[in-house]
This record gives C-alpha cells, sequence and structure tokens, in this order.
C-alpha cells in the first residue's frame, strides 16, 4: 500500500510539474489572444473622398456656381465600394439641397458647419433608404468655391 501512495503521488506532482511546463510554454501565444481582455477595440475610421461636382446655385441677379469637394468619415466596411454604387443618390441628393440654397447663404462662413450637418443627416437616410448599408461618422466638405 505505501508503494501505490509514492507512485500516486509521484504521478501526481510529474503531472502538475507536465501541466505547468506546458501553460508556461503556451502563455505568451494565450495572451496573444487576448483571453483577459472584454473590450473590443473599434476599428479606425477612414476617409473616403469624392469626385468633385458642380452645382447651379440660384442668386439675385444671375445663377451662380458652387464647387464641393467632400470626403466620408466611416467605420464601416466595404464603404469605398458602397460610396461607388450610392454615387449617383449621392449626387442627386446633394444637388437638391444645395440647389434649394440661395447664394447669400451658402457665401456666409458661419453657415458652414451647419451645411456639413445638414448634408450629413440627408446622406445617412438616403443611404439607409436605399438599402446601402454603412454608417457615416461625418460628412466633411474638403473645399467649396461658390463664383
Amino acid at each position: 500500500m505505501a508503494l501505490t501512495k509514492k507512485i500516486t503521488i509521484s504521478a501526481l506532482l510529474l503531472g502538475w510539474t507536465a501541466a505547468s511546463f506546458w501553460l508556461g510554454a503556451q502563455s505568451p501565444q494565450l495572451l496573444n489572444k487576448d483571453l483577459f481582455s472584454t473590450e473590443k477595440t473599434p476599428p479606425t475610421a477612414q476617409f473616403y473622398p469624392l469626385e468633385k461636382f458642380v452645382i447651379s446655385i440660384p442668386g439675385d441677379e444671375y445663377p451662380h456656381y458652387l464647387l464641393l469637394e467632400m470626403a466620408f468619415k466611416s467605420r464601416s466596411t466595404n464603404v469605398a465600394h458602397t460610396i461607388e454604387q450610392a454615387d449617383p443618390v449621392i449626387r442627386n441628393s446633394l444637388m437638391k439641397m444645395f440647389s434649394n440654397k440661395h447664394f447669400n447663404e451658402l457665401n456666409n462662413a458661419k453657415q458652414f458647419e451647419s451645411l456639413q450637418t445638414e448634408a450629413h443627416n440627408l446622406l445617412s437616410v438616403v443611404l439607409a433608404k436605399n438599402d446601402f448599408a454603412i454608417e457615416l461618422d461625418e460628412v466633411l466638405f474638403t473645399r467649396m468655391v461658390i463664383q
């Protein structure tokens, strides 16, 4: 019986040592899998520029023209492809939005932020309505020239 106890204790110690050694050797791979992290880092925002376009703007005496260059900021996946597919809807919506603005309203630098917000809200609705599954974080006007 004493021999059986010694063999059992030796087997347990050997098993414990082997398990400890294995876990020690595997810890770099286990730690790289973020076992202890419950938070997922959000994807980084990407910027997607659109081709510039010109929009006719009504004025008091004669029509004016707006050259608009813009970019979308988004964390969604496959945004570039989606924007390419939605380009006609995006341009049409922006042309409608800006053609309803008066020259004096657009020529006011204080309106810049509100125009970006209005474009963001409009395009978020239009993209969702047309089943384009991307989330726009921001709509940025990178260049706006009114003539």
